[in-house]
C-alpha cells in the first residue's frame, strides 16, 4: 500500500512543507521506506522479496545512483513502488547551500518523475532546516522521515530485526530501512558526529 503518496496525513506542517513521520490510517499497514539506492547488489533481491509478499514500498533514491542504474529505477517503478527524492549524493543535506539544495532536489525530481509522480523527499542523514522545508514545500514536496524507533541501519540478524520493528509499529508507522555497506555506515556516523558537534 502506498501510504506516503497523495494522502493528507502529515503530522506536522511547518515552514511551508509537511513533515511525515506517521500516516493516519486505521488499516493494519505500515509504510516501508528504503533509502540510498538503487544498488545492483541489493535492489533486485529486495524487489523479489517485496513481490513475494505482494508488498509495496517507497524507495528514496540517490540521484547519482539512479543515473548509473536507470534500469533498476525503471524496475522499481514498474513493480508498483513509489519513488522518493533523496537528493544527488549520500551526504548530509543540511550542509548544502539554499541554491544547491534546490538544484539537487529539482535535478533528482526531473530524473525520477519520468517514472511517475514524486512528492516526498528525505533529507540526507535525516537532518533538515526550515529553509529546506520552505524550498521543498514551494516545489510541492513533503519531508518524509521514519517514525521514532523505526529506523533500520544494520541487518546482522534480519529476522530478529523484523520482529522488533513489527512490535514497535502501529498502523501508519513509517519504517526507514537504510541500504549500505559498513564503510558507508561509518562515514554516515562520522558525518552525524560532525553535524552534532
Amino acid at each position: 500500500m502506498r501510504l506516503l503518496q497523495g494522502l493528507g496525513d502529515a503530522v506536522g506542517h511547518r515552514f511551508g512543507a509537511d513533515i511525515v513521520v506517521h500516516c493516519r490510517t486505521t488499516l493494519p499497514y505500515v509504510a516501508l521506506t528504503i533509502d540510498d539506492g538503487p544498488d545492483p547488489q541489493t535492489t533486485p533481491g529486495l524487489l523479489s522479496v517485496l513481490a513475494g509478499h505482494d508488498a509495496r514500498a517507497t524507495f528514496f533514491l540517490i540521484g547519482e545512483r539512479a543515473i548509473r542504474h536507470q534500469r533498476l529505477v525503471a524496475d522499481i517503478a514498474a513493480a508498483g513502488h513509489e519513488l522518493g527524492n533523496h537528493l544527488m549524493r549520500d551526504e548530509p543535506s543540511v550542509r548544502l547551500s539554499d541554491a544547491e539544495f534546490e538544484r539537487q532536489l529539482r535535478t533528482v525530481h526531473d530524473l525520477l518523475s519520468a517514472h511517475g509522480t514524486v512528492t516526498a523527499f528525505r533529507p540526507g542523514s535525516g537532518w533538515f532546516t526550515p529553509r529546506m522545508l520552505r524550498v521543498a514545500g514551494r516545489l510541492g514536496y513533503r519531508c518524509a522521515l521514519g517514525s521514532p524507533g523505526l529506523v533500520a541501519k544494520a541487518y546482522p540478524q534480519p529476522a530478529e530485526l523484523g520482529e522488533r520493528l513489527a512490535r514497535r509499529s502501529r498502523p501508519g508507522s513509517v519504517i526507514d530501512a537504510l541500504l549500505g555497506t559498513l564503510a558507508r555506515e561509518q562515514l554516515r556516523a562520522r558525518s552525524l558526529r560532525e553535524i552534532t558537534g
